[in-house]
């Protein structure tokens, strides 16, 4: 509460300013108009660099109400092993799956390393980017005080999002180490028989999540509170995958490289040119290993449903390759195609397709499985301050007969 009563203040006495600010400038300057784009500009800024420290502020709060204890619930290894030293700037990062961790560690790479270019620079899968200390020969404690100790930050996402981002990218896309690792065992567990793994639904991943014990789970899906322990390191910044741009500027800002060419005026195109790298470099290398379970044109439809579920692509383009294009298909084709199809949709409002399919899956998992799914992730959601209950994935009516991810 007194972290609300805090922002309102803020919020408040920001519009405050902000209206004498364009009476004075009303007065003065000659180009009103100018003047109030101006002062919005310089409002909006304050205020944005404000939230992650907030979001700081209102989880020390929480923590304190709910005194949470993590008694070896999980390791300390997957603690340890998920912090990033920065030595350089003196700054340790919590390094979160399915919260832009490989964004944020090509990232880190670059500063330290002193290459001023963009992140992307590296490609995902490039195995010379490391940013690792053995933090697990210190004692636990000691590890608590290197942390505190330095400048730190991490990022949060919603539960639902993140459980969401990881079927669709680990079991969906095509993807045999997953399959192998993971998929084998879901469906022998739900379905008797195992097959290849290239099947999971969705609801039997959250079946998995829910009756796994968290000690045995994949841990893409540890809760965020578990792996960096914000009820312990009281963090200089917490941002959120929903506000991500404009948290990744302020913690530039914090740690002393704000001139650090993260940000140029095609971000978002180059952010998802890097997907569609990823996305199709993987396949291509992989496929081999693939083609036990799935055939090559079904494993291009995948690809392709996969850009279409993140929002890169229209629904309304379909796969182009025919079944014999598909067998002997190289990067480099596969990518200028992708590309075109994105460039195409960009007049498209994707955000509404990518929600949709979102929804989808939820509302394909029974009502009560979604109740026993958020107790699972309830100190994420109360932690971080995200909905446990939002109304259009808990909604009445389901369609549990629905599986939106069939190819």
């Amino acid at each position: 509460m007194n972290a609300s009563r805090g922002y309102t203040r803020v919020m408040v006495c920001g519009f405050v300013t902000y209206t004498v600010l364009v009476i004075y400038l009303n007065i003065q300057i000659k180009e009103p108009r100018t003047a109030l784009f101006t002062t919005l500009r310089l409002l909006k800024k304050t205020i944005s660099k404000q939230k992650g420290r907030f979001l700081q502020q209102g989880v020390t709060e929480r923590c304190s109400k709910i005194k949470y204890r993590y008694n070896g619930k999980i390791p300390n290894r997957i603690f340890t092993n998920s912090l990033l030293p920065l030595q350089k700037y003196n700054v340790t990062f919590c390094r979160v799956t399915k919260c832009a961790s490989t964004f944020w560690t090509r990232l880190l790479v670059c500063l330290e390393k002193g290459l001023w270019k963009p992140p992307y620079v590296f490609k995902p899968n490039d195995a010379s980017v490391k940013l690792r200390d053995n933090f697990n020969r210190f004692p636990i404690r000691k590890i608590y005080k290197r942390v505190n100790d330095t400048k730190n930050f991490m990022f949060s996402r919603n539960p639902y999002s993140r459980i969401f981002s990881f079927y669709v990218d680990k079991l969906f896309s095509p993807n045999p180490y997953y399959w192998n690792s993971l998929g084998v065992g879901i469906t022998k567990r739900s379905r008797e028989k195992a097959t290849c793994g290239h099947d999971v639904t969705f609801n039997e991943l959250v079946d998995y999540i829910i009756y796994t014990p968290s000690t045995a789970r994949d841990f893409h899906t540890i809760p965020i509170n578990d792996i960096c322990r914000p009820c312990i390191i009281p963090y200089d910044i917490i941002g959120k995958m929903e506000n991500f741009e404009n948290d990744v500027s302020n913690i530039l800002k914090e740690i002393g490289a704000e001139s650090y060419p993260y940000f140029s005026e095609n971000f978002r195109k180059e952010y998802t040119t890097d997907s569609i790298y990823d996305i199709a470099q993987a396949y291509i290398s992989f496929r081999q290993f693939s083609d036990k379970c799935i055939d090559r044109q079904t494993g291009l439809k995948r690809v392709w449903r996969v850009l279409q579920i993140r929002g890169i692509i229209s629904e309304s383009l379909q796969m182009p390759f025919s079944s014999n294009e598909s067998q002997t298909i190289t990067l480099s084709k596969l990518l200028n195609t992708i590309l075109k199809a994105r460039d195409e949709s960009l007049n498209e409002d994707l955000r509404d397709q990518k929600a949709t399919f979102f929804k989808e899956a939820y509302l394909s998992v029974p009502l009560d499985t979604m109740m026993k799914l958020q107790k699972v992730y309830k100190e994420d959601f109360h932690i971080f301050n995200y909905e446990s209950f939002p109304k259009n994935l808990f909604t009445v009516k389901r369609n549990t007969t629905n599986e939106t991810f069939i190819v």
